[in-house]
């Protein structure tokens, strides 16, 4: 094939590539994860915090929690699970389940927390909160992005299910932590909460840095010039 036309179907690939999203934690990696507090699939380096990965499912919603804490198979206050990798990418969206917001289980008004970081400088600072009367409504605050979606109804035996679609825009990202926060109507005297907040963390998709494509495209165009000028001292 000649190198133009070589480089035309590159460049359809690439553009292709650069918008499709990439799975960074999705069910076919559970598995892996489970009984660790760390392990590394395709690139991306898992860590939980303070016990080990667990697996926890409730109606039809499946996700990760932490051993330990309140509730034993959660992502609780004071627990972690890090997500981290080299190069930049921007997070499309992540989802979560079991995230309630009353009477259910004693969870009152229960809060995700999401922090995401480039290299060691923090890019962004999410929150995600259950409608205090609306069991399919959640607000995504802190960052000025992200829109969320009811995958589950927050119901007594049910998903409890959200994504999150667009987090955090366009900020380039190499490190996710998800951890839970207690709720404002917690030790208020308003609510009496049993367990505090705890979910658990079911995906997270992403696509690459712009400028890995930018950079592979301009060496493609070097080689174009190079071959260009070879073909007119022949």
């Amino acid at each position: 094939m000649q190198l133009s036309k070589l480089a035309a179907a590159l460049t359809l690939v690439i553009a292709g590539a650069a918008h499709a999203d990439t799975s960074l934690l999705d069910a076919s990696m559970y598995p892996t994860l489970v009984g660790t507090n760390g392990a590394t699939i395709a690139g991306v380096s898992f860590a939980s915090a303070a016990g080990n990965f667990i697996q926890k499912s409730q109606g039809g919603i499946s996700g990760l929690g932490v051993t330990g804490g309140r509730t034993g198979d959660e992502i609780d206050i004071g627990e972690t699970i890090t997500l981290s990798w080299v190069a930049g990418l921007k997070i499309t969206s992540f989802s979560v389940g079991l995230l309630f917001n009353g009477p259910e289980y004693g969870d009152w008004a229960e809060v995700a927390q999401v922090t995401a970081w480039y290299g060691q400088q923090q890019v962004g600072l999410g929150v995600l909160q259950v409608h205090a009367t609306d069991n399919t409504i959640a607000t995504f605050t802190g960052t000025g992005f992200g829109s969320v979606t009811n995958l589950a109804p927050a119901v007594d035996g049910g998903g409890g299910a959200w994504k999150v679609d667009n987090p955090f825009g366009d900020e380039l990202i190499t490190r996710l932590q998800f951890t839970a926060l207690e709720s404002t109507l917690c030790g208020t005297g308003y609510k009496t909460c049993n367990n505090q907040s705890d979910y658990v963390l079911s995906s997270v998709t992403a696509v690459p840095e712009p400028g890995t494509y930018a950079m592979l495209l301009a060496g493609l165009g070097a080689l174009g010039f190079v071959a260009k000028r070879r073909k007119l001292k022949a």
